[in-house]
């Protein structure tokens, strides 16, 4: 079995048939693959064996992301935030919407921009309104995972302000892009975004911490944004490259023979 997200984060909660499911067939399994270890322990709260249990982190196509030119015409006007992700309710959006508002009455030149698919909700949609954001906060619907990159490129600073995730993917995008990134502390982000050194982390749920992270983004000198930029990669390329995810996995399914 494999364990990303949301099927072990929240969806038993919601689901009790899928609860007693749960507890019925995960002692009987010979092996569980989690994306981060904050996934693996909660696993073994519905009688996962521990030593059966095999952390494996999601990995990036390095070669993929090497290719996405840098001739993108940033303003120095305007520092650009970017979140990616569908419209439901565990990406926390609100938290950042309203972090853009606080920034904006302190006088900063910012925007926000979500690239999702579909529609945003009608809570999205309110809150953008009552705020009067609509100048400040786009919407952004792409055809392809290299537009995706490319907004990313584009923009100074990606956030990743989500009440609960396994380890985002567009946050090991963004790093490997040279994107700088703010995350929430949810779920595995923490054994990735590693605060104040290759990314900066903020409390769950916290607008007023998470507008003052953003801030100090916005402040940060040139030369420690490079060096946080350079720290990402190396991290990405160290840890989440598609040769060592392949070797673990190789590893992974090897084991189970002996």
């Amino acid at each position: 079995l494999s364990l990303r997200g949301a099927h072990i984060n929240y969806s038993p909660l919601a689901d009790k048939k899928l609860l007693r499911t749960y507890k019925d067939l995960f002692p009987k399994l010979d092996a569980i693959h989690a994306v981060s270890t904050d996934i693996a322990k909660k696993a073994t709260k519905y009688g996962a064996i521990e030593k059966r249990i095999r952390v494996i982190y999601s990995c990036v196509d390095i070669n993929l992301i090497k290719g996405i030119k840098n001739d993108f015409n940033v303003s120095s006007d305007i520092f650009h935030f970017i979140s990616v992700g569908r419209y439901h309710w565990k990406k926390g959006y609100r938290y950042a919407i309203s972090a853009i508002s606080i920034l904006l009455k302190k006088g900063y030149n910012i925007d926000y921009k979500i690239v999702a698919p579909g529609e945003p909700s009608e809570e999205i949609l309110h809150q953008v309104n009552d705020l009067d954001l609509s100048e400040k906060v786009e919407f952004i619907q792409v055809e392809s995972q290299l537009q995706v990159y490319q907004k990313i490129k584009q923009s100074n600073s990606l956030i990743l302000p989500s009440i609960e995730e396994g380890i985002a993917n567009v946050v090991l995008e963004s790093m490997a892009l040279g994107t700088p990134v703010i995350s929430s502390d949810c779920g595995g982000m923490s054994e990735v975004v590693k605060n104040n050194n290759n990314g900066y982390l903020f409390k769950n749920r916290d607008a007023l911490h998470l507008a003052e992270v953003m801030q100090r983004m916005v402040l940060l000198q040139s030369e420690i944004r490079d060096e946080m930029v350079i720290k990402a990669k190396n991290y990405i390329e160290k840890n989440h490259s598609l040769i060592t995810f392949s070797d673990e996995f190789n590893d992974f399914y090897n084991s189970l023979y002996k």
